[in-house]
């Protein structure tokens, strides 16, 4: 069994020189441990809190100042200097063409490989912007690649976005947190339908947002294999988000626990980040 993974789905705080309003401001989530996910944590501390091999890892923005996100990238490169990692930053994806190529500009910076904007709940509707397909363009045109976070349940959207898929197909999109599954019947239709444009993947994260039981967990990863194939999902951990409920070293023995090769395990738990963040 090879034991080398590469994370692609981590968050580093620092609630000292960052603003992370979501986070510190006066409504933070009510989620459990909250203490735990506040901490400033090293990467050799994560290096450290598994018996996996942590090779590299990729940093999805965190709030740290939305209005100029390269402070992030900037913060990042010091305190990941020691560890191969690439970025996930902030551009409002259905701005005005050129609010979002000036904000892109700014971004410059050797980790930079792609794009989120959270738009799940309601905000979803802001993909479906006319706006939204010319930004994708763009992110295309400069090799960046899309995360996209919403609820694959919301079928419409998730009909807009194998759309743009199609009409874009030099655009990469990685589909974050597994869809967010809930209403599992419209989730799977959404995955059987975005699953056949070859330019999505998908992150298999984000559970300790869901309220889904482990059996329910282990049906969606089946569901995933089955559509997006073994080339096309890539294990993740949300950290330091995954705290809610597991410690990071469980939840990638829990991912190893889903594989019934090591050649999938080796695909889904490394090769496949490594191919898509070229780390």
């Amino acid at each position: 069994m090879s034991t080398k993974i590469i994370d692609p789905h981590v968050h580093f705080f620092n609630l000292l020189d960052g603003q992370y309003t979501w986070l510190q401001g006066k409504n933070p989530p009510a989620w459990p441990n909250l203490d735990k996910i506040k901490k400033l944590v090293s990467a050799q501390k994560l290096i450290n809190s598994t018996d996996f091999e942590l090779k590299g890892l990729v940093h999805i923005e965190a709030g740290f100042d939305n209005s100029a996100p390269i402070n992030e990238l900037n913060w990042l490169s010091k305190h990941l200097s020691e560890m191969p990692f690439k970025a996930i930053s902030f551009n409002q994806i259905d701005a005005l063409a050129e609010q979002f190529s000036d904000a892109l500009d700014a971004l410059a910076h050797s980790s930079l490989c792609g794009i989120r904007d959270i738009t799940e709940g309601d905000d979803a509707i802001r993909l479906k912007s006319p706006r939204c397909i010319h930004n994708l363009d763009l992110l295309a045109t400069n090799k960046l690649h899309f995360e996209a976070q919403f609820e694959l349940h919301n079928v419409s959207v998730a009909n807009h976005i194998a759309h743009c898929a199609k009409q874009l197909p030099h655009l990469q999109i990685i589909l974050n947190h597994a869809g967010l599954p809930d209403d599992l019947a419209s989730w799977q239709q959404s995955v059987e339908l975005l699953a056949q444009h070859k330019n999505i993947a998908i992150k298999f994260s984000g559970f300790e947002l869901l309220s889904l039981t482990q059996a329910q967990q282990e049906a969606c990863f089946k569901w995933l294999l089955q559509h997006f194939g073994e080339q096309r999902i890539m294990f993740a951990s949300n950290f330091p988000v995954c705290q809610i409920n597991t410690h990071y070293n469980a939840l990638w023995h829990r991912h190893y626990a889903l594989c019934k090769s090591h050649s999938l395990w080796h695909k889904l738990s490394y090769a496949n980040a490594m191919h898509y963040y070229q780390l």
